[in-house]
């Protein structure tokens, strides 16, 4: 795996060339073969590896670029990271069964809802959204009152649902196919390309929009530019928010460390993010195109080469103009075909221990040792004292179906939350 050939610069060009000399020797890459996949003629990298020619970020970025594709590195993933669906039935019992594969009992039942749905049922991250049963046979039914049932997912309730489905032996592609048996009507859907080596620079992607080096056809752009794009800190935003089609490049890591700041921005896995944002027919349209290509990179490279492209200025007419080369490497050029990700990280479990090893281990270790030195047990009696949200239950029992399966016993599992509560209450 390649250690550090980012593209966000931050490296000197001896210390990059030192790396790229050293994934060469060690993946077996002759000089021929890297020239040959760079479309660089051989005396020319010779200079360039030699340092006989200045090394400028171009030709950084068609280096990387290179060797990730000969070393099958493979620095983009696709995810869902929002669905919405609506379902006409109110047999959330059904719905639950069918969808998710466990016991409904593991949902709590919460008062009000969004969207004007009257209540929810919560597991963890993932929500279904209730409305009063209505008599289709009753006269005076008017089915524009009936909203059925509406499940909502966001980012952390995908991942949720994806440690379900790998426990399962299912995919993706197996629920939305289950949602359309069971008659829904797709109001959202989210698809994000993760990317872990800084291919896409949102600051560079920022000034690239103010010096209008870019194209797009999202509607009415060329008459109020102004109200097509705009910036907000790190996040580039393109097309409006109510239009069916709109998207949205940020700096994950930027905002991770935000949430996070235990973690350093260069320990982030994910750099940038790039969501395209699909509602109602389009959302509708993309699922059918998933499950009739299993190619979620044609499905979601297809959409944003349809409404934007980065370009390089010239001297030539700007219909002339190339495309900018790292958005080039980006939509395809050099890159391993790109899969659905499956990697479920459930309510944040990897930022608690994290959190826990980084700012409280010290703590705990000290106080451990004083209970060595005193023979006693005051750690114990904090981690005993330490009350559990429901929450906390929720996290609990995700990985309790993970290890003992799906439909785990709801009798066993109420025993040991009274167990617990009641050595809470002494």
């Amino acid at each position: 795996m390649l250690k550090d050939l980012n593209l966000i610069g931050g490296m000197t060009n001896k210390d990059w060339l030192d790396q790229v000399h050293d994934e060469m020797r060690d993946n077996g890459i002759t000089q021929g073969q890297l020239a040959d996949m760079a479309n660089y003629s051989r005396s020319h990298l010779n200079q360039l590896l030699g340092r006989k020619k200045p090394l400028n970020d171009k030709a950084r970025l068609e280096l990387t670029l290179a060797l990730r594709a000969l070393t099958g590195q493979n620095n983009l993933d696709v995810c869902i990271d929002y669905l919405g669906v609506t379902f006409k039935t109110h047999d959330y019992e059904e719905l639950i069964n069918e969808l998710f594969q466990i016991s409904p009992t593991h949902f709590n039942l919460h008062e009000g809802a969004h969207y004007g749905y009257s209540a929810s049922l919560i597991c963890g991250e993932i929500k279904m959204m209730l409305s009063p049963y209505q008599d289709v046979d009753a006269e005076g039914y008017n089915p524009k009152d009936d909203s059925g049932t509406m499940i909502e997912l966001k980012g952390q309730g995908c991942r949720y649902v994806e440690s379900y489905l790998r426990s399962q032996n299912r995919t993706w592609y197996d629920f939305l196919e289950t949602c359309i048996k069971l008659e829904c009507h797709f109001t959202r859907l989210d698809l994000a390309i993760n990317d872990r080596n800084g291919l896409l620079d949102v600051p560079t992607l920022i000034e690239k929009c103010d010096r209008d080096e870019f194209s797009s056809r999202f509607r009415g752009f060329r008459d109020n530019r102004t109200k097509q794009w705009h910036a907000s800190g790190r996040t580039l935003y393109l097309g409006s928010p109510q239009s069916e089609v709109n998207f949205c490049i940020y700096d994950k890591a930027f905002e991770q460390h935000q949430k996070h700041p235990e973690i350093a921005i260069e320990d982030q896995p994910i750099r940038t993010r790039f969501e395209v944002r699909l509602r109602r027919e389009r959302a509708a349209t993309a699922v059918e195109h998933l499950l009739a290509t299993r190619d979620p990179e044609q499905v979601v490279f297809g959409i944003i080469n349809q409404y934007l492209r980065f370009l390089t200025p010239s001297h030539k007419p700007r219909s002339e103009w190339a495309l900018d080369p790292r958005w080039a490497a980006f939509i395809g050029n050099n890159r391993d075909k790109l899969r659905l990700s499956t990697n479920p990280e459930p309510l944040n479990y990897d930022h608690i221990t994290r959190w826990l090893r980084k700012q409280v281990a010290p703590s705990l270790k000290m106080l451990q040792l004083i209970d060595q030195y005193n023979n006693t047990n005051e750690l114990k009696a904090i981690i005993d004292s330490g009350k559990l949200t429901q929450r906390h239950w929720d996290v609990i029992h995700h990985f309790q179906h993970q290890r003992n399966g799906i439909l785990t016993d709801s009798k066993q599992r109420e025993k040991s939350k009274k167990s617990d509560y009641a050595d809470q209450s002494k």
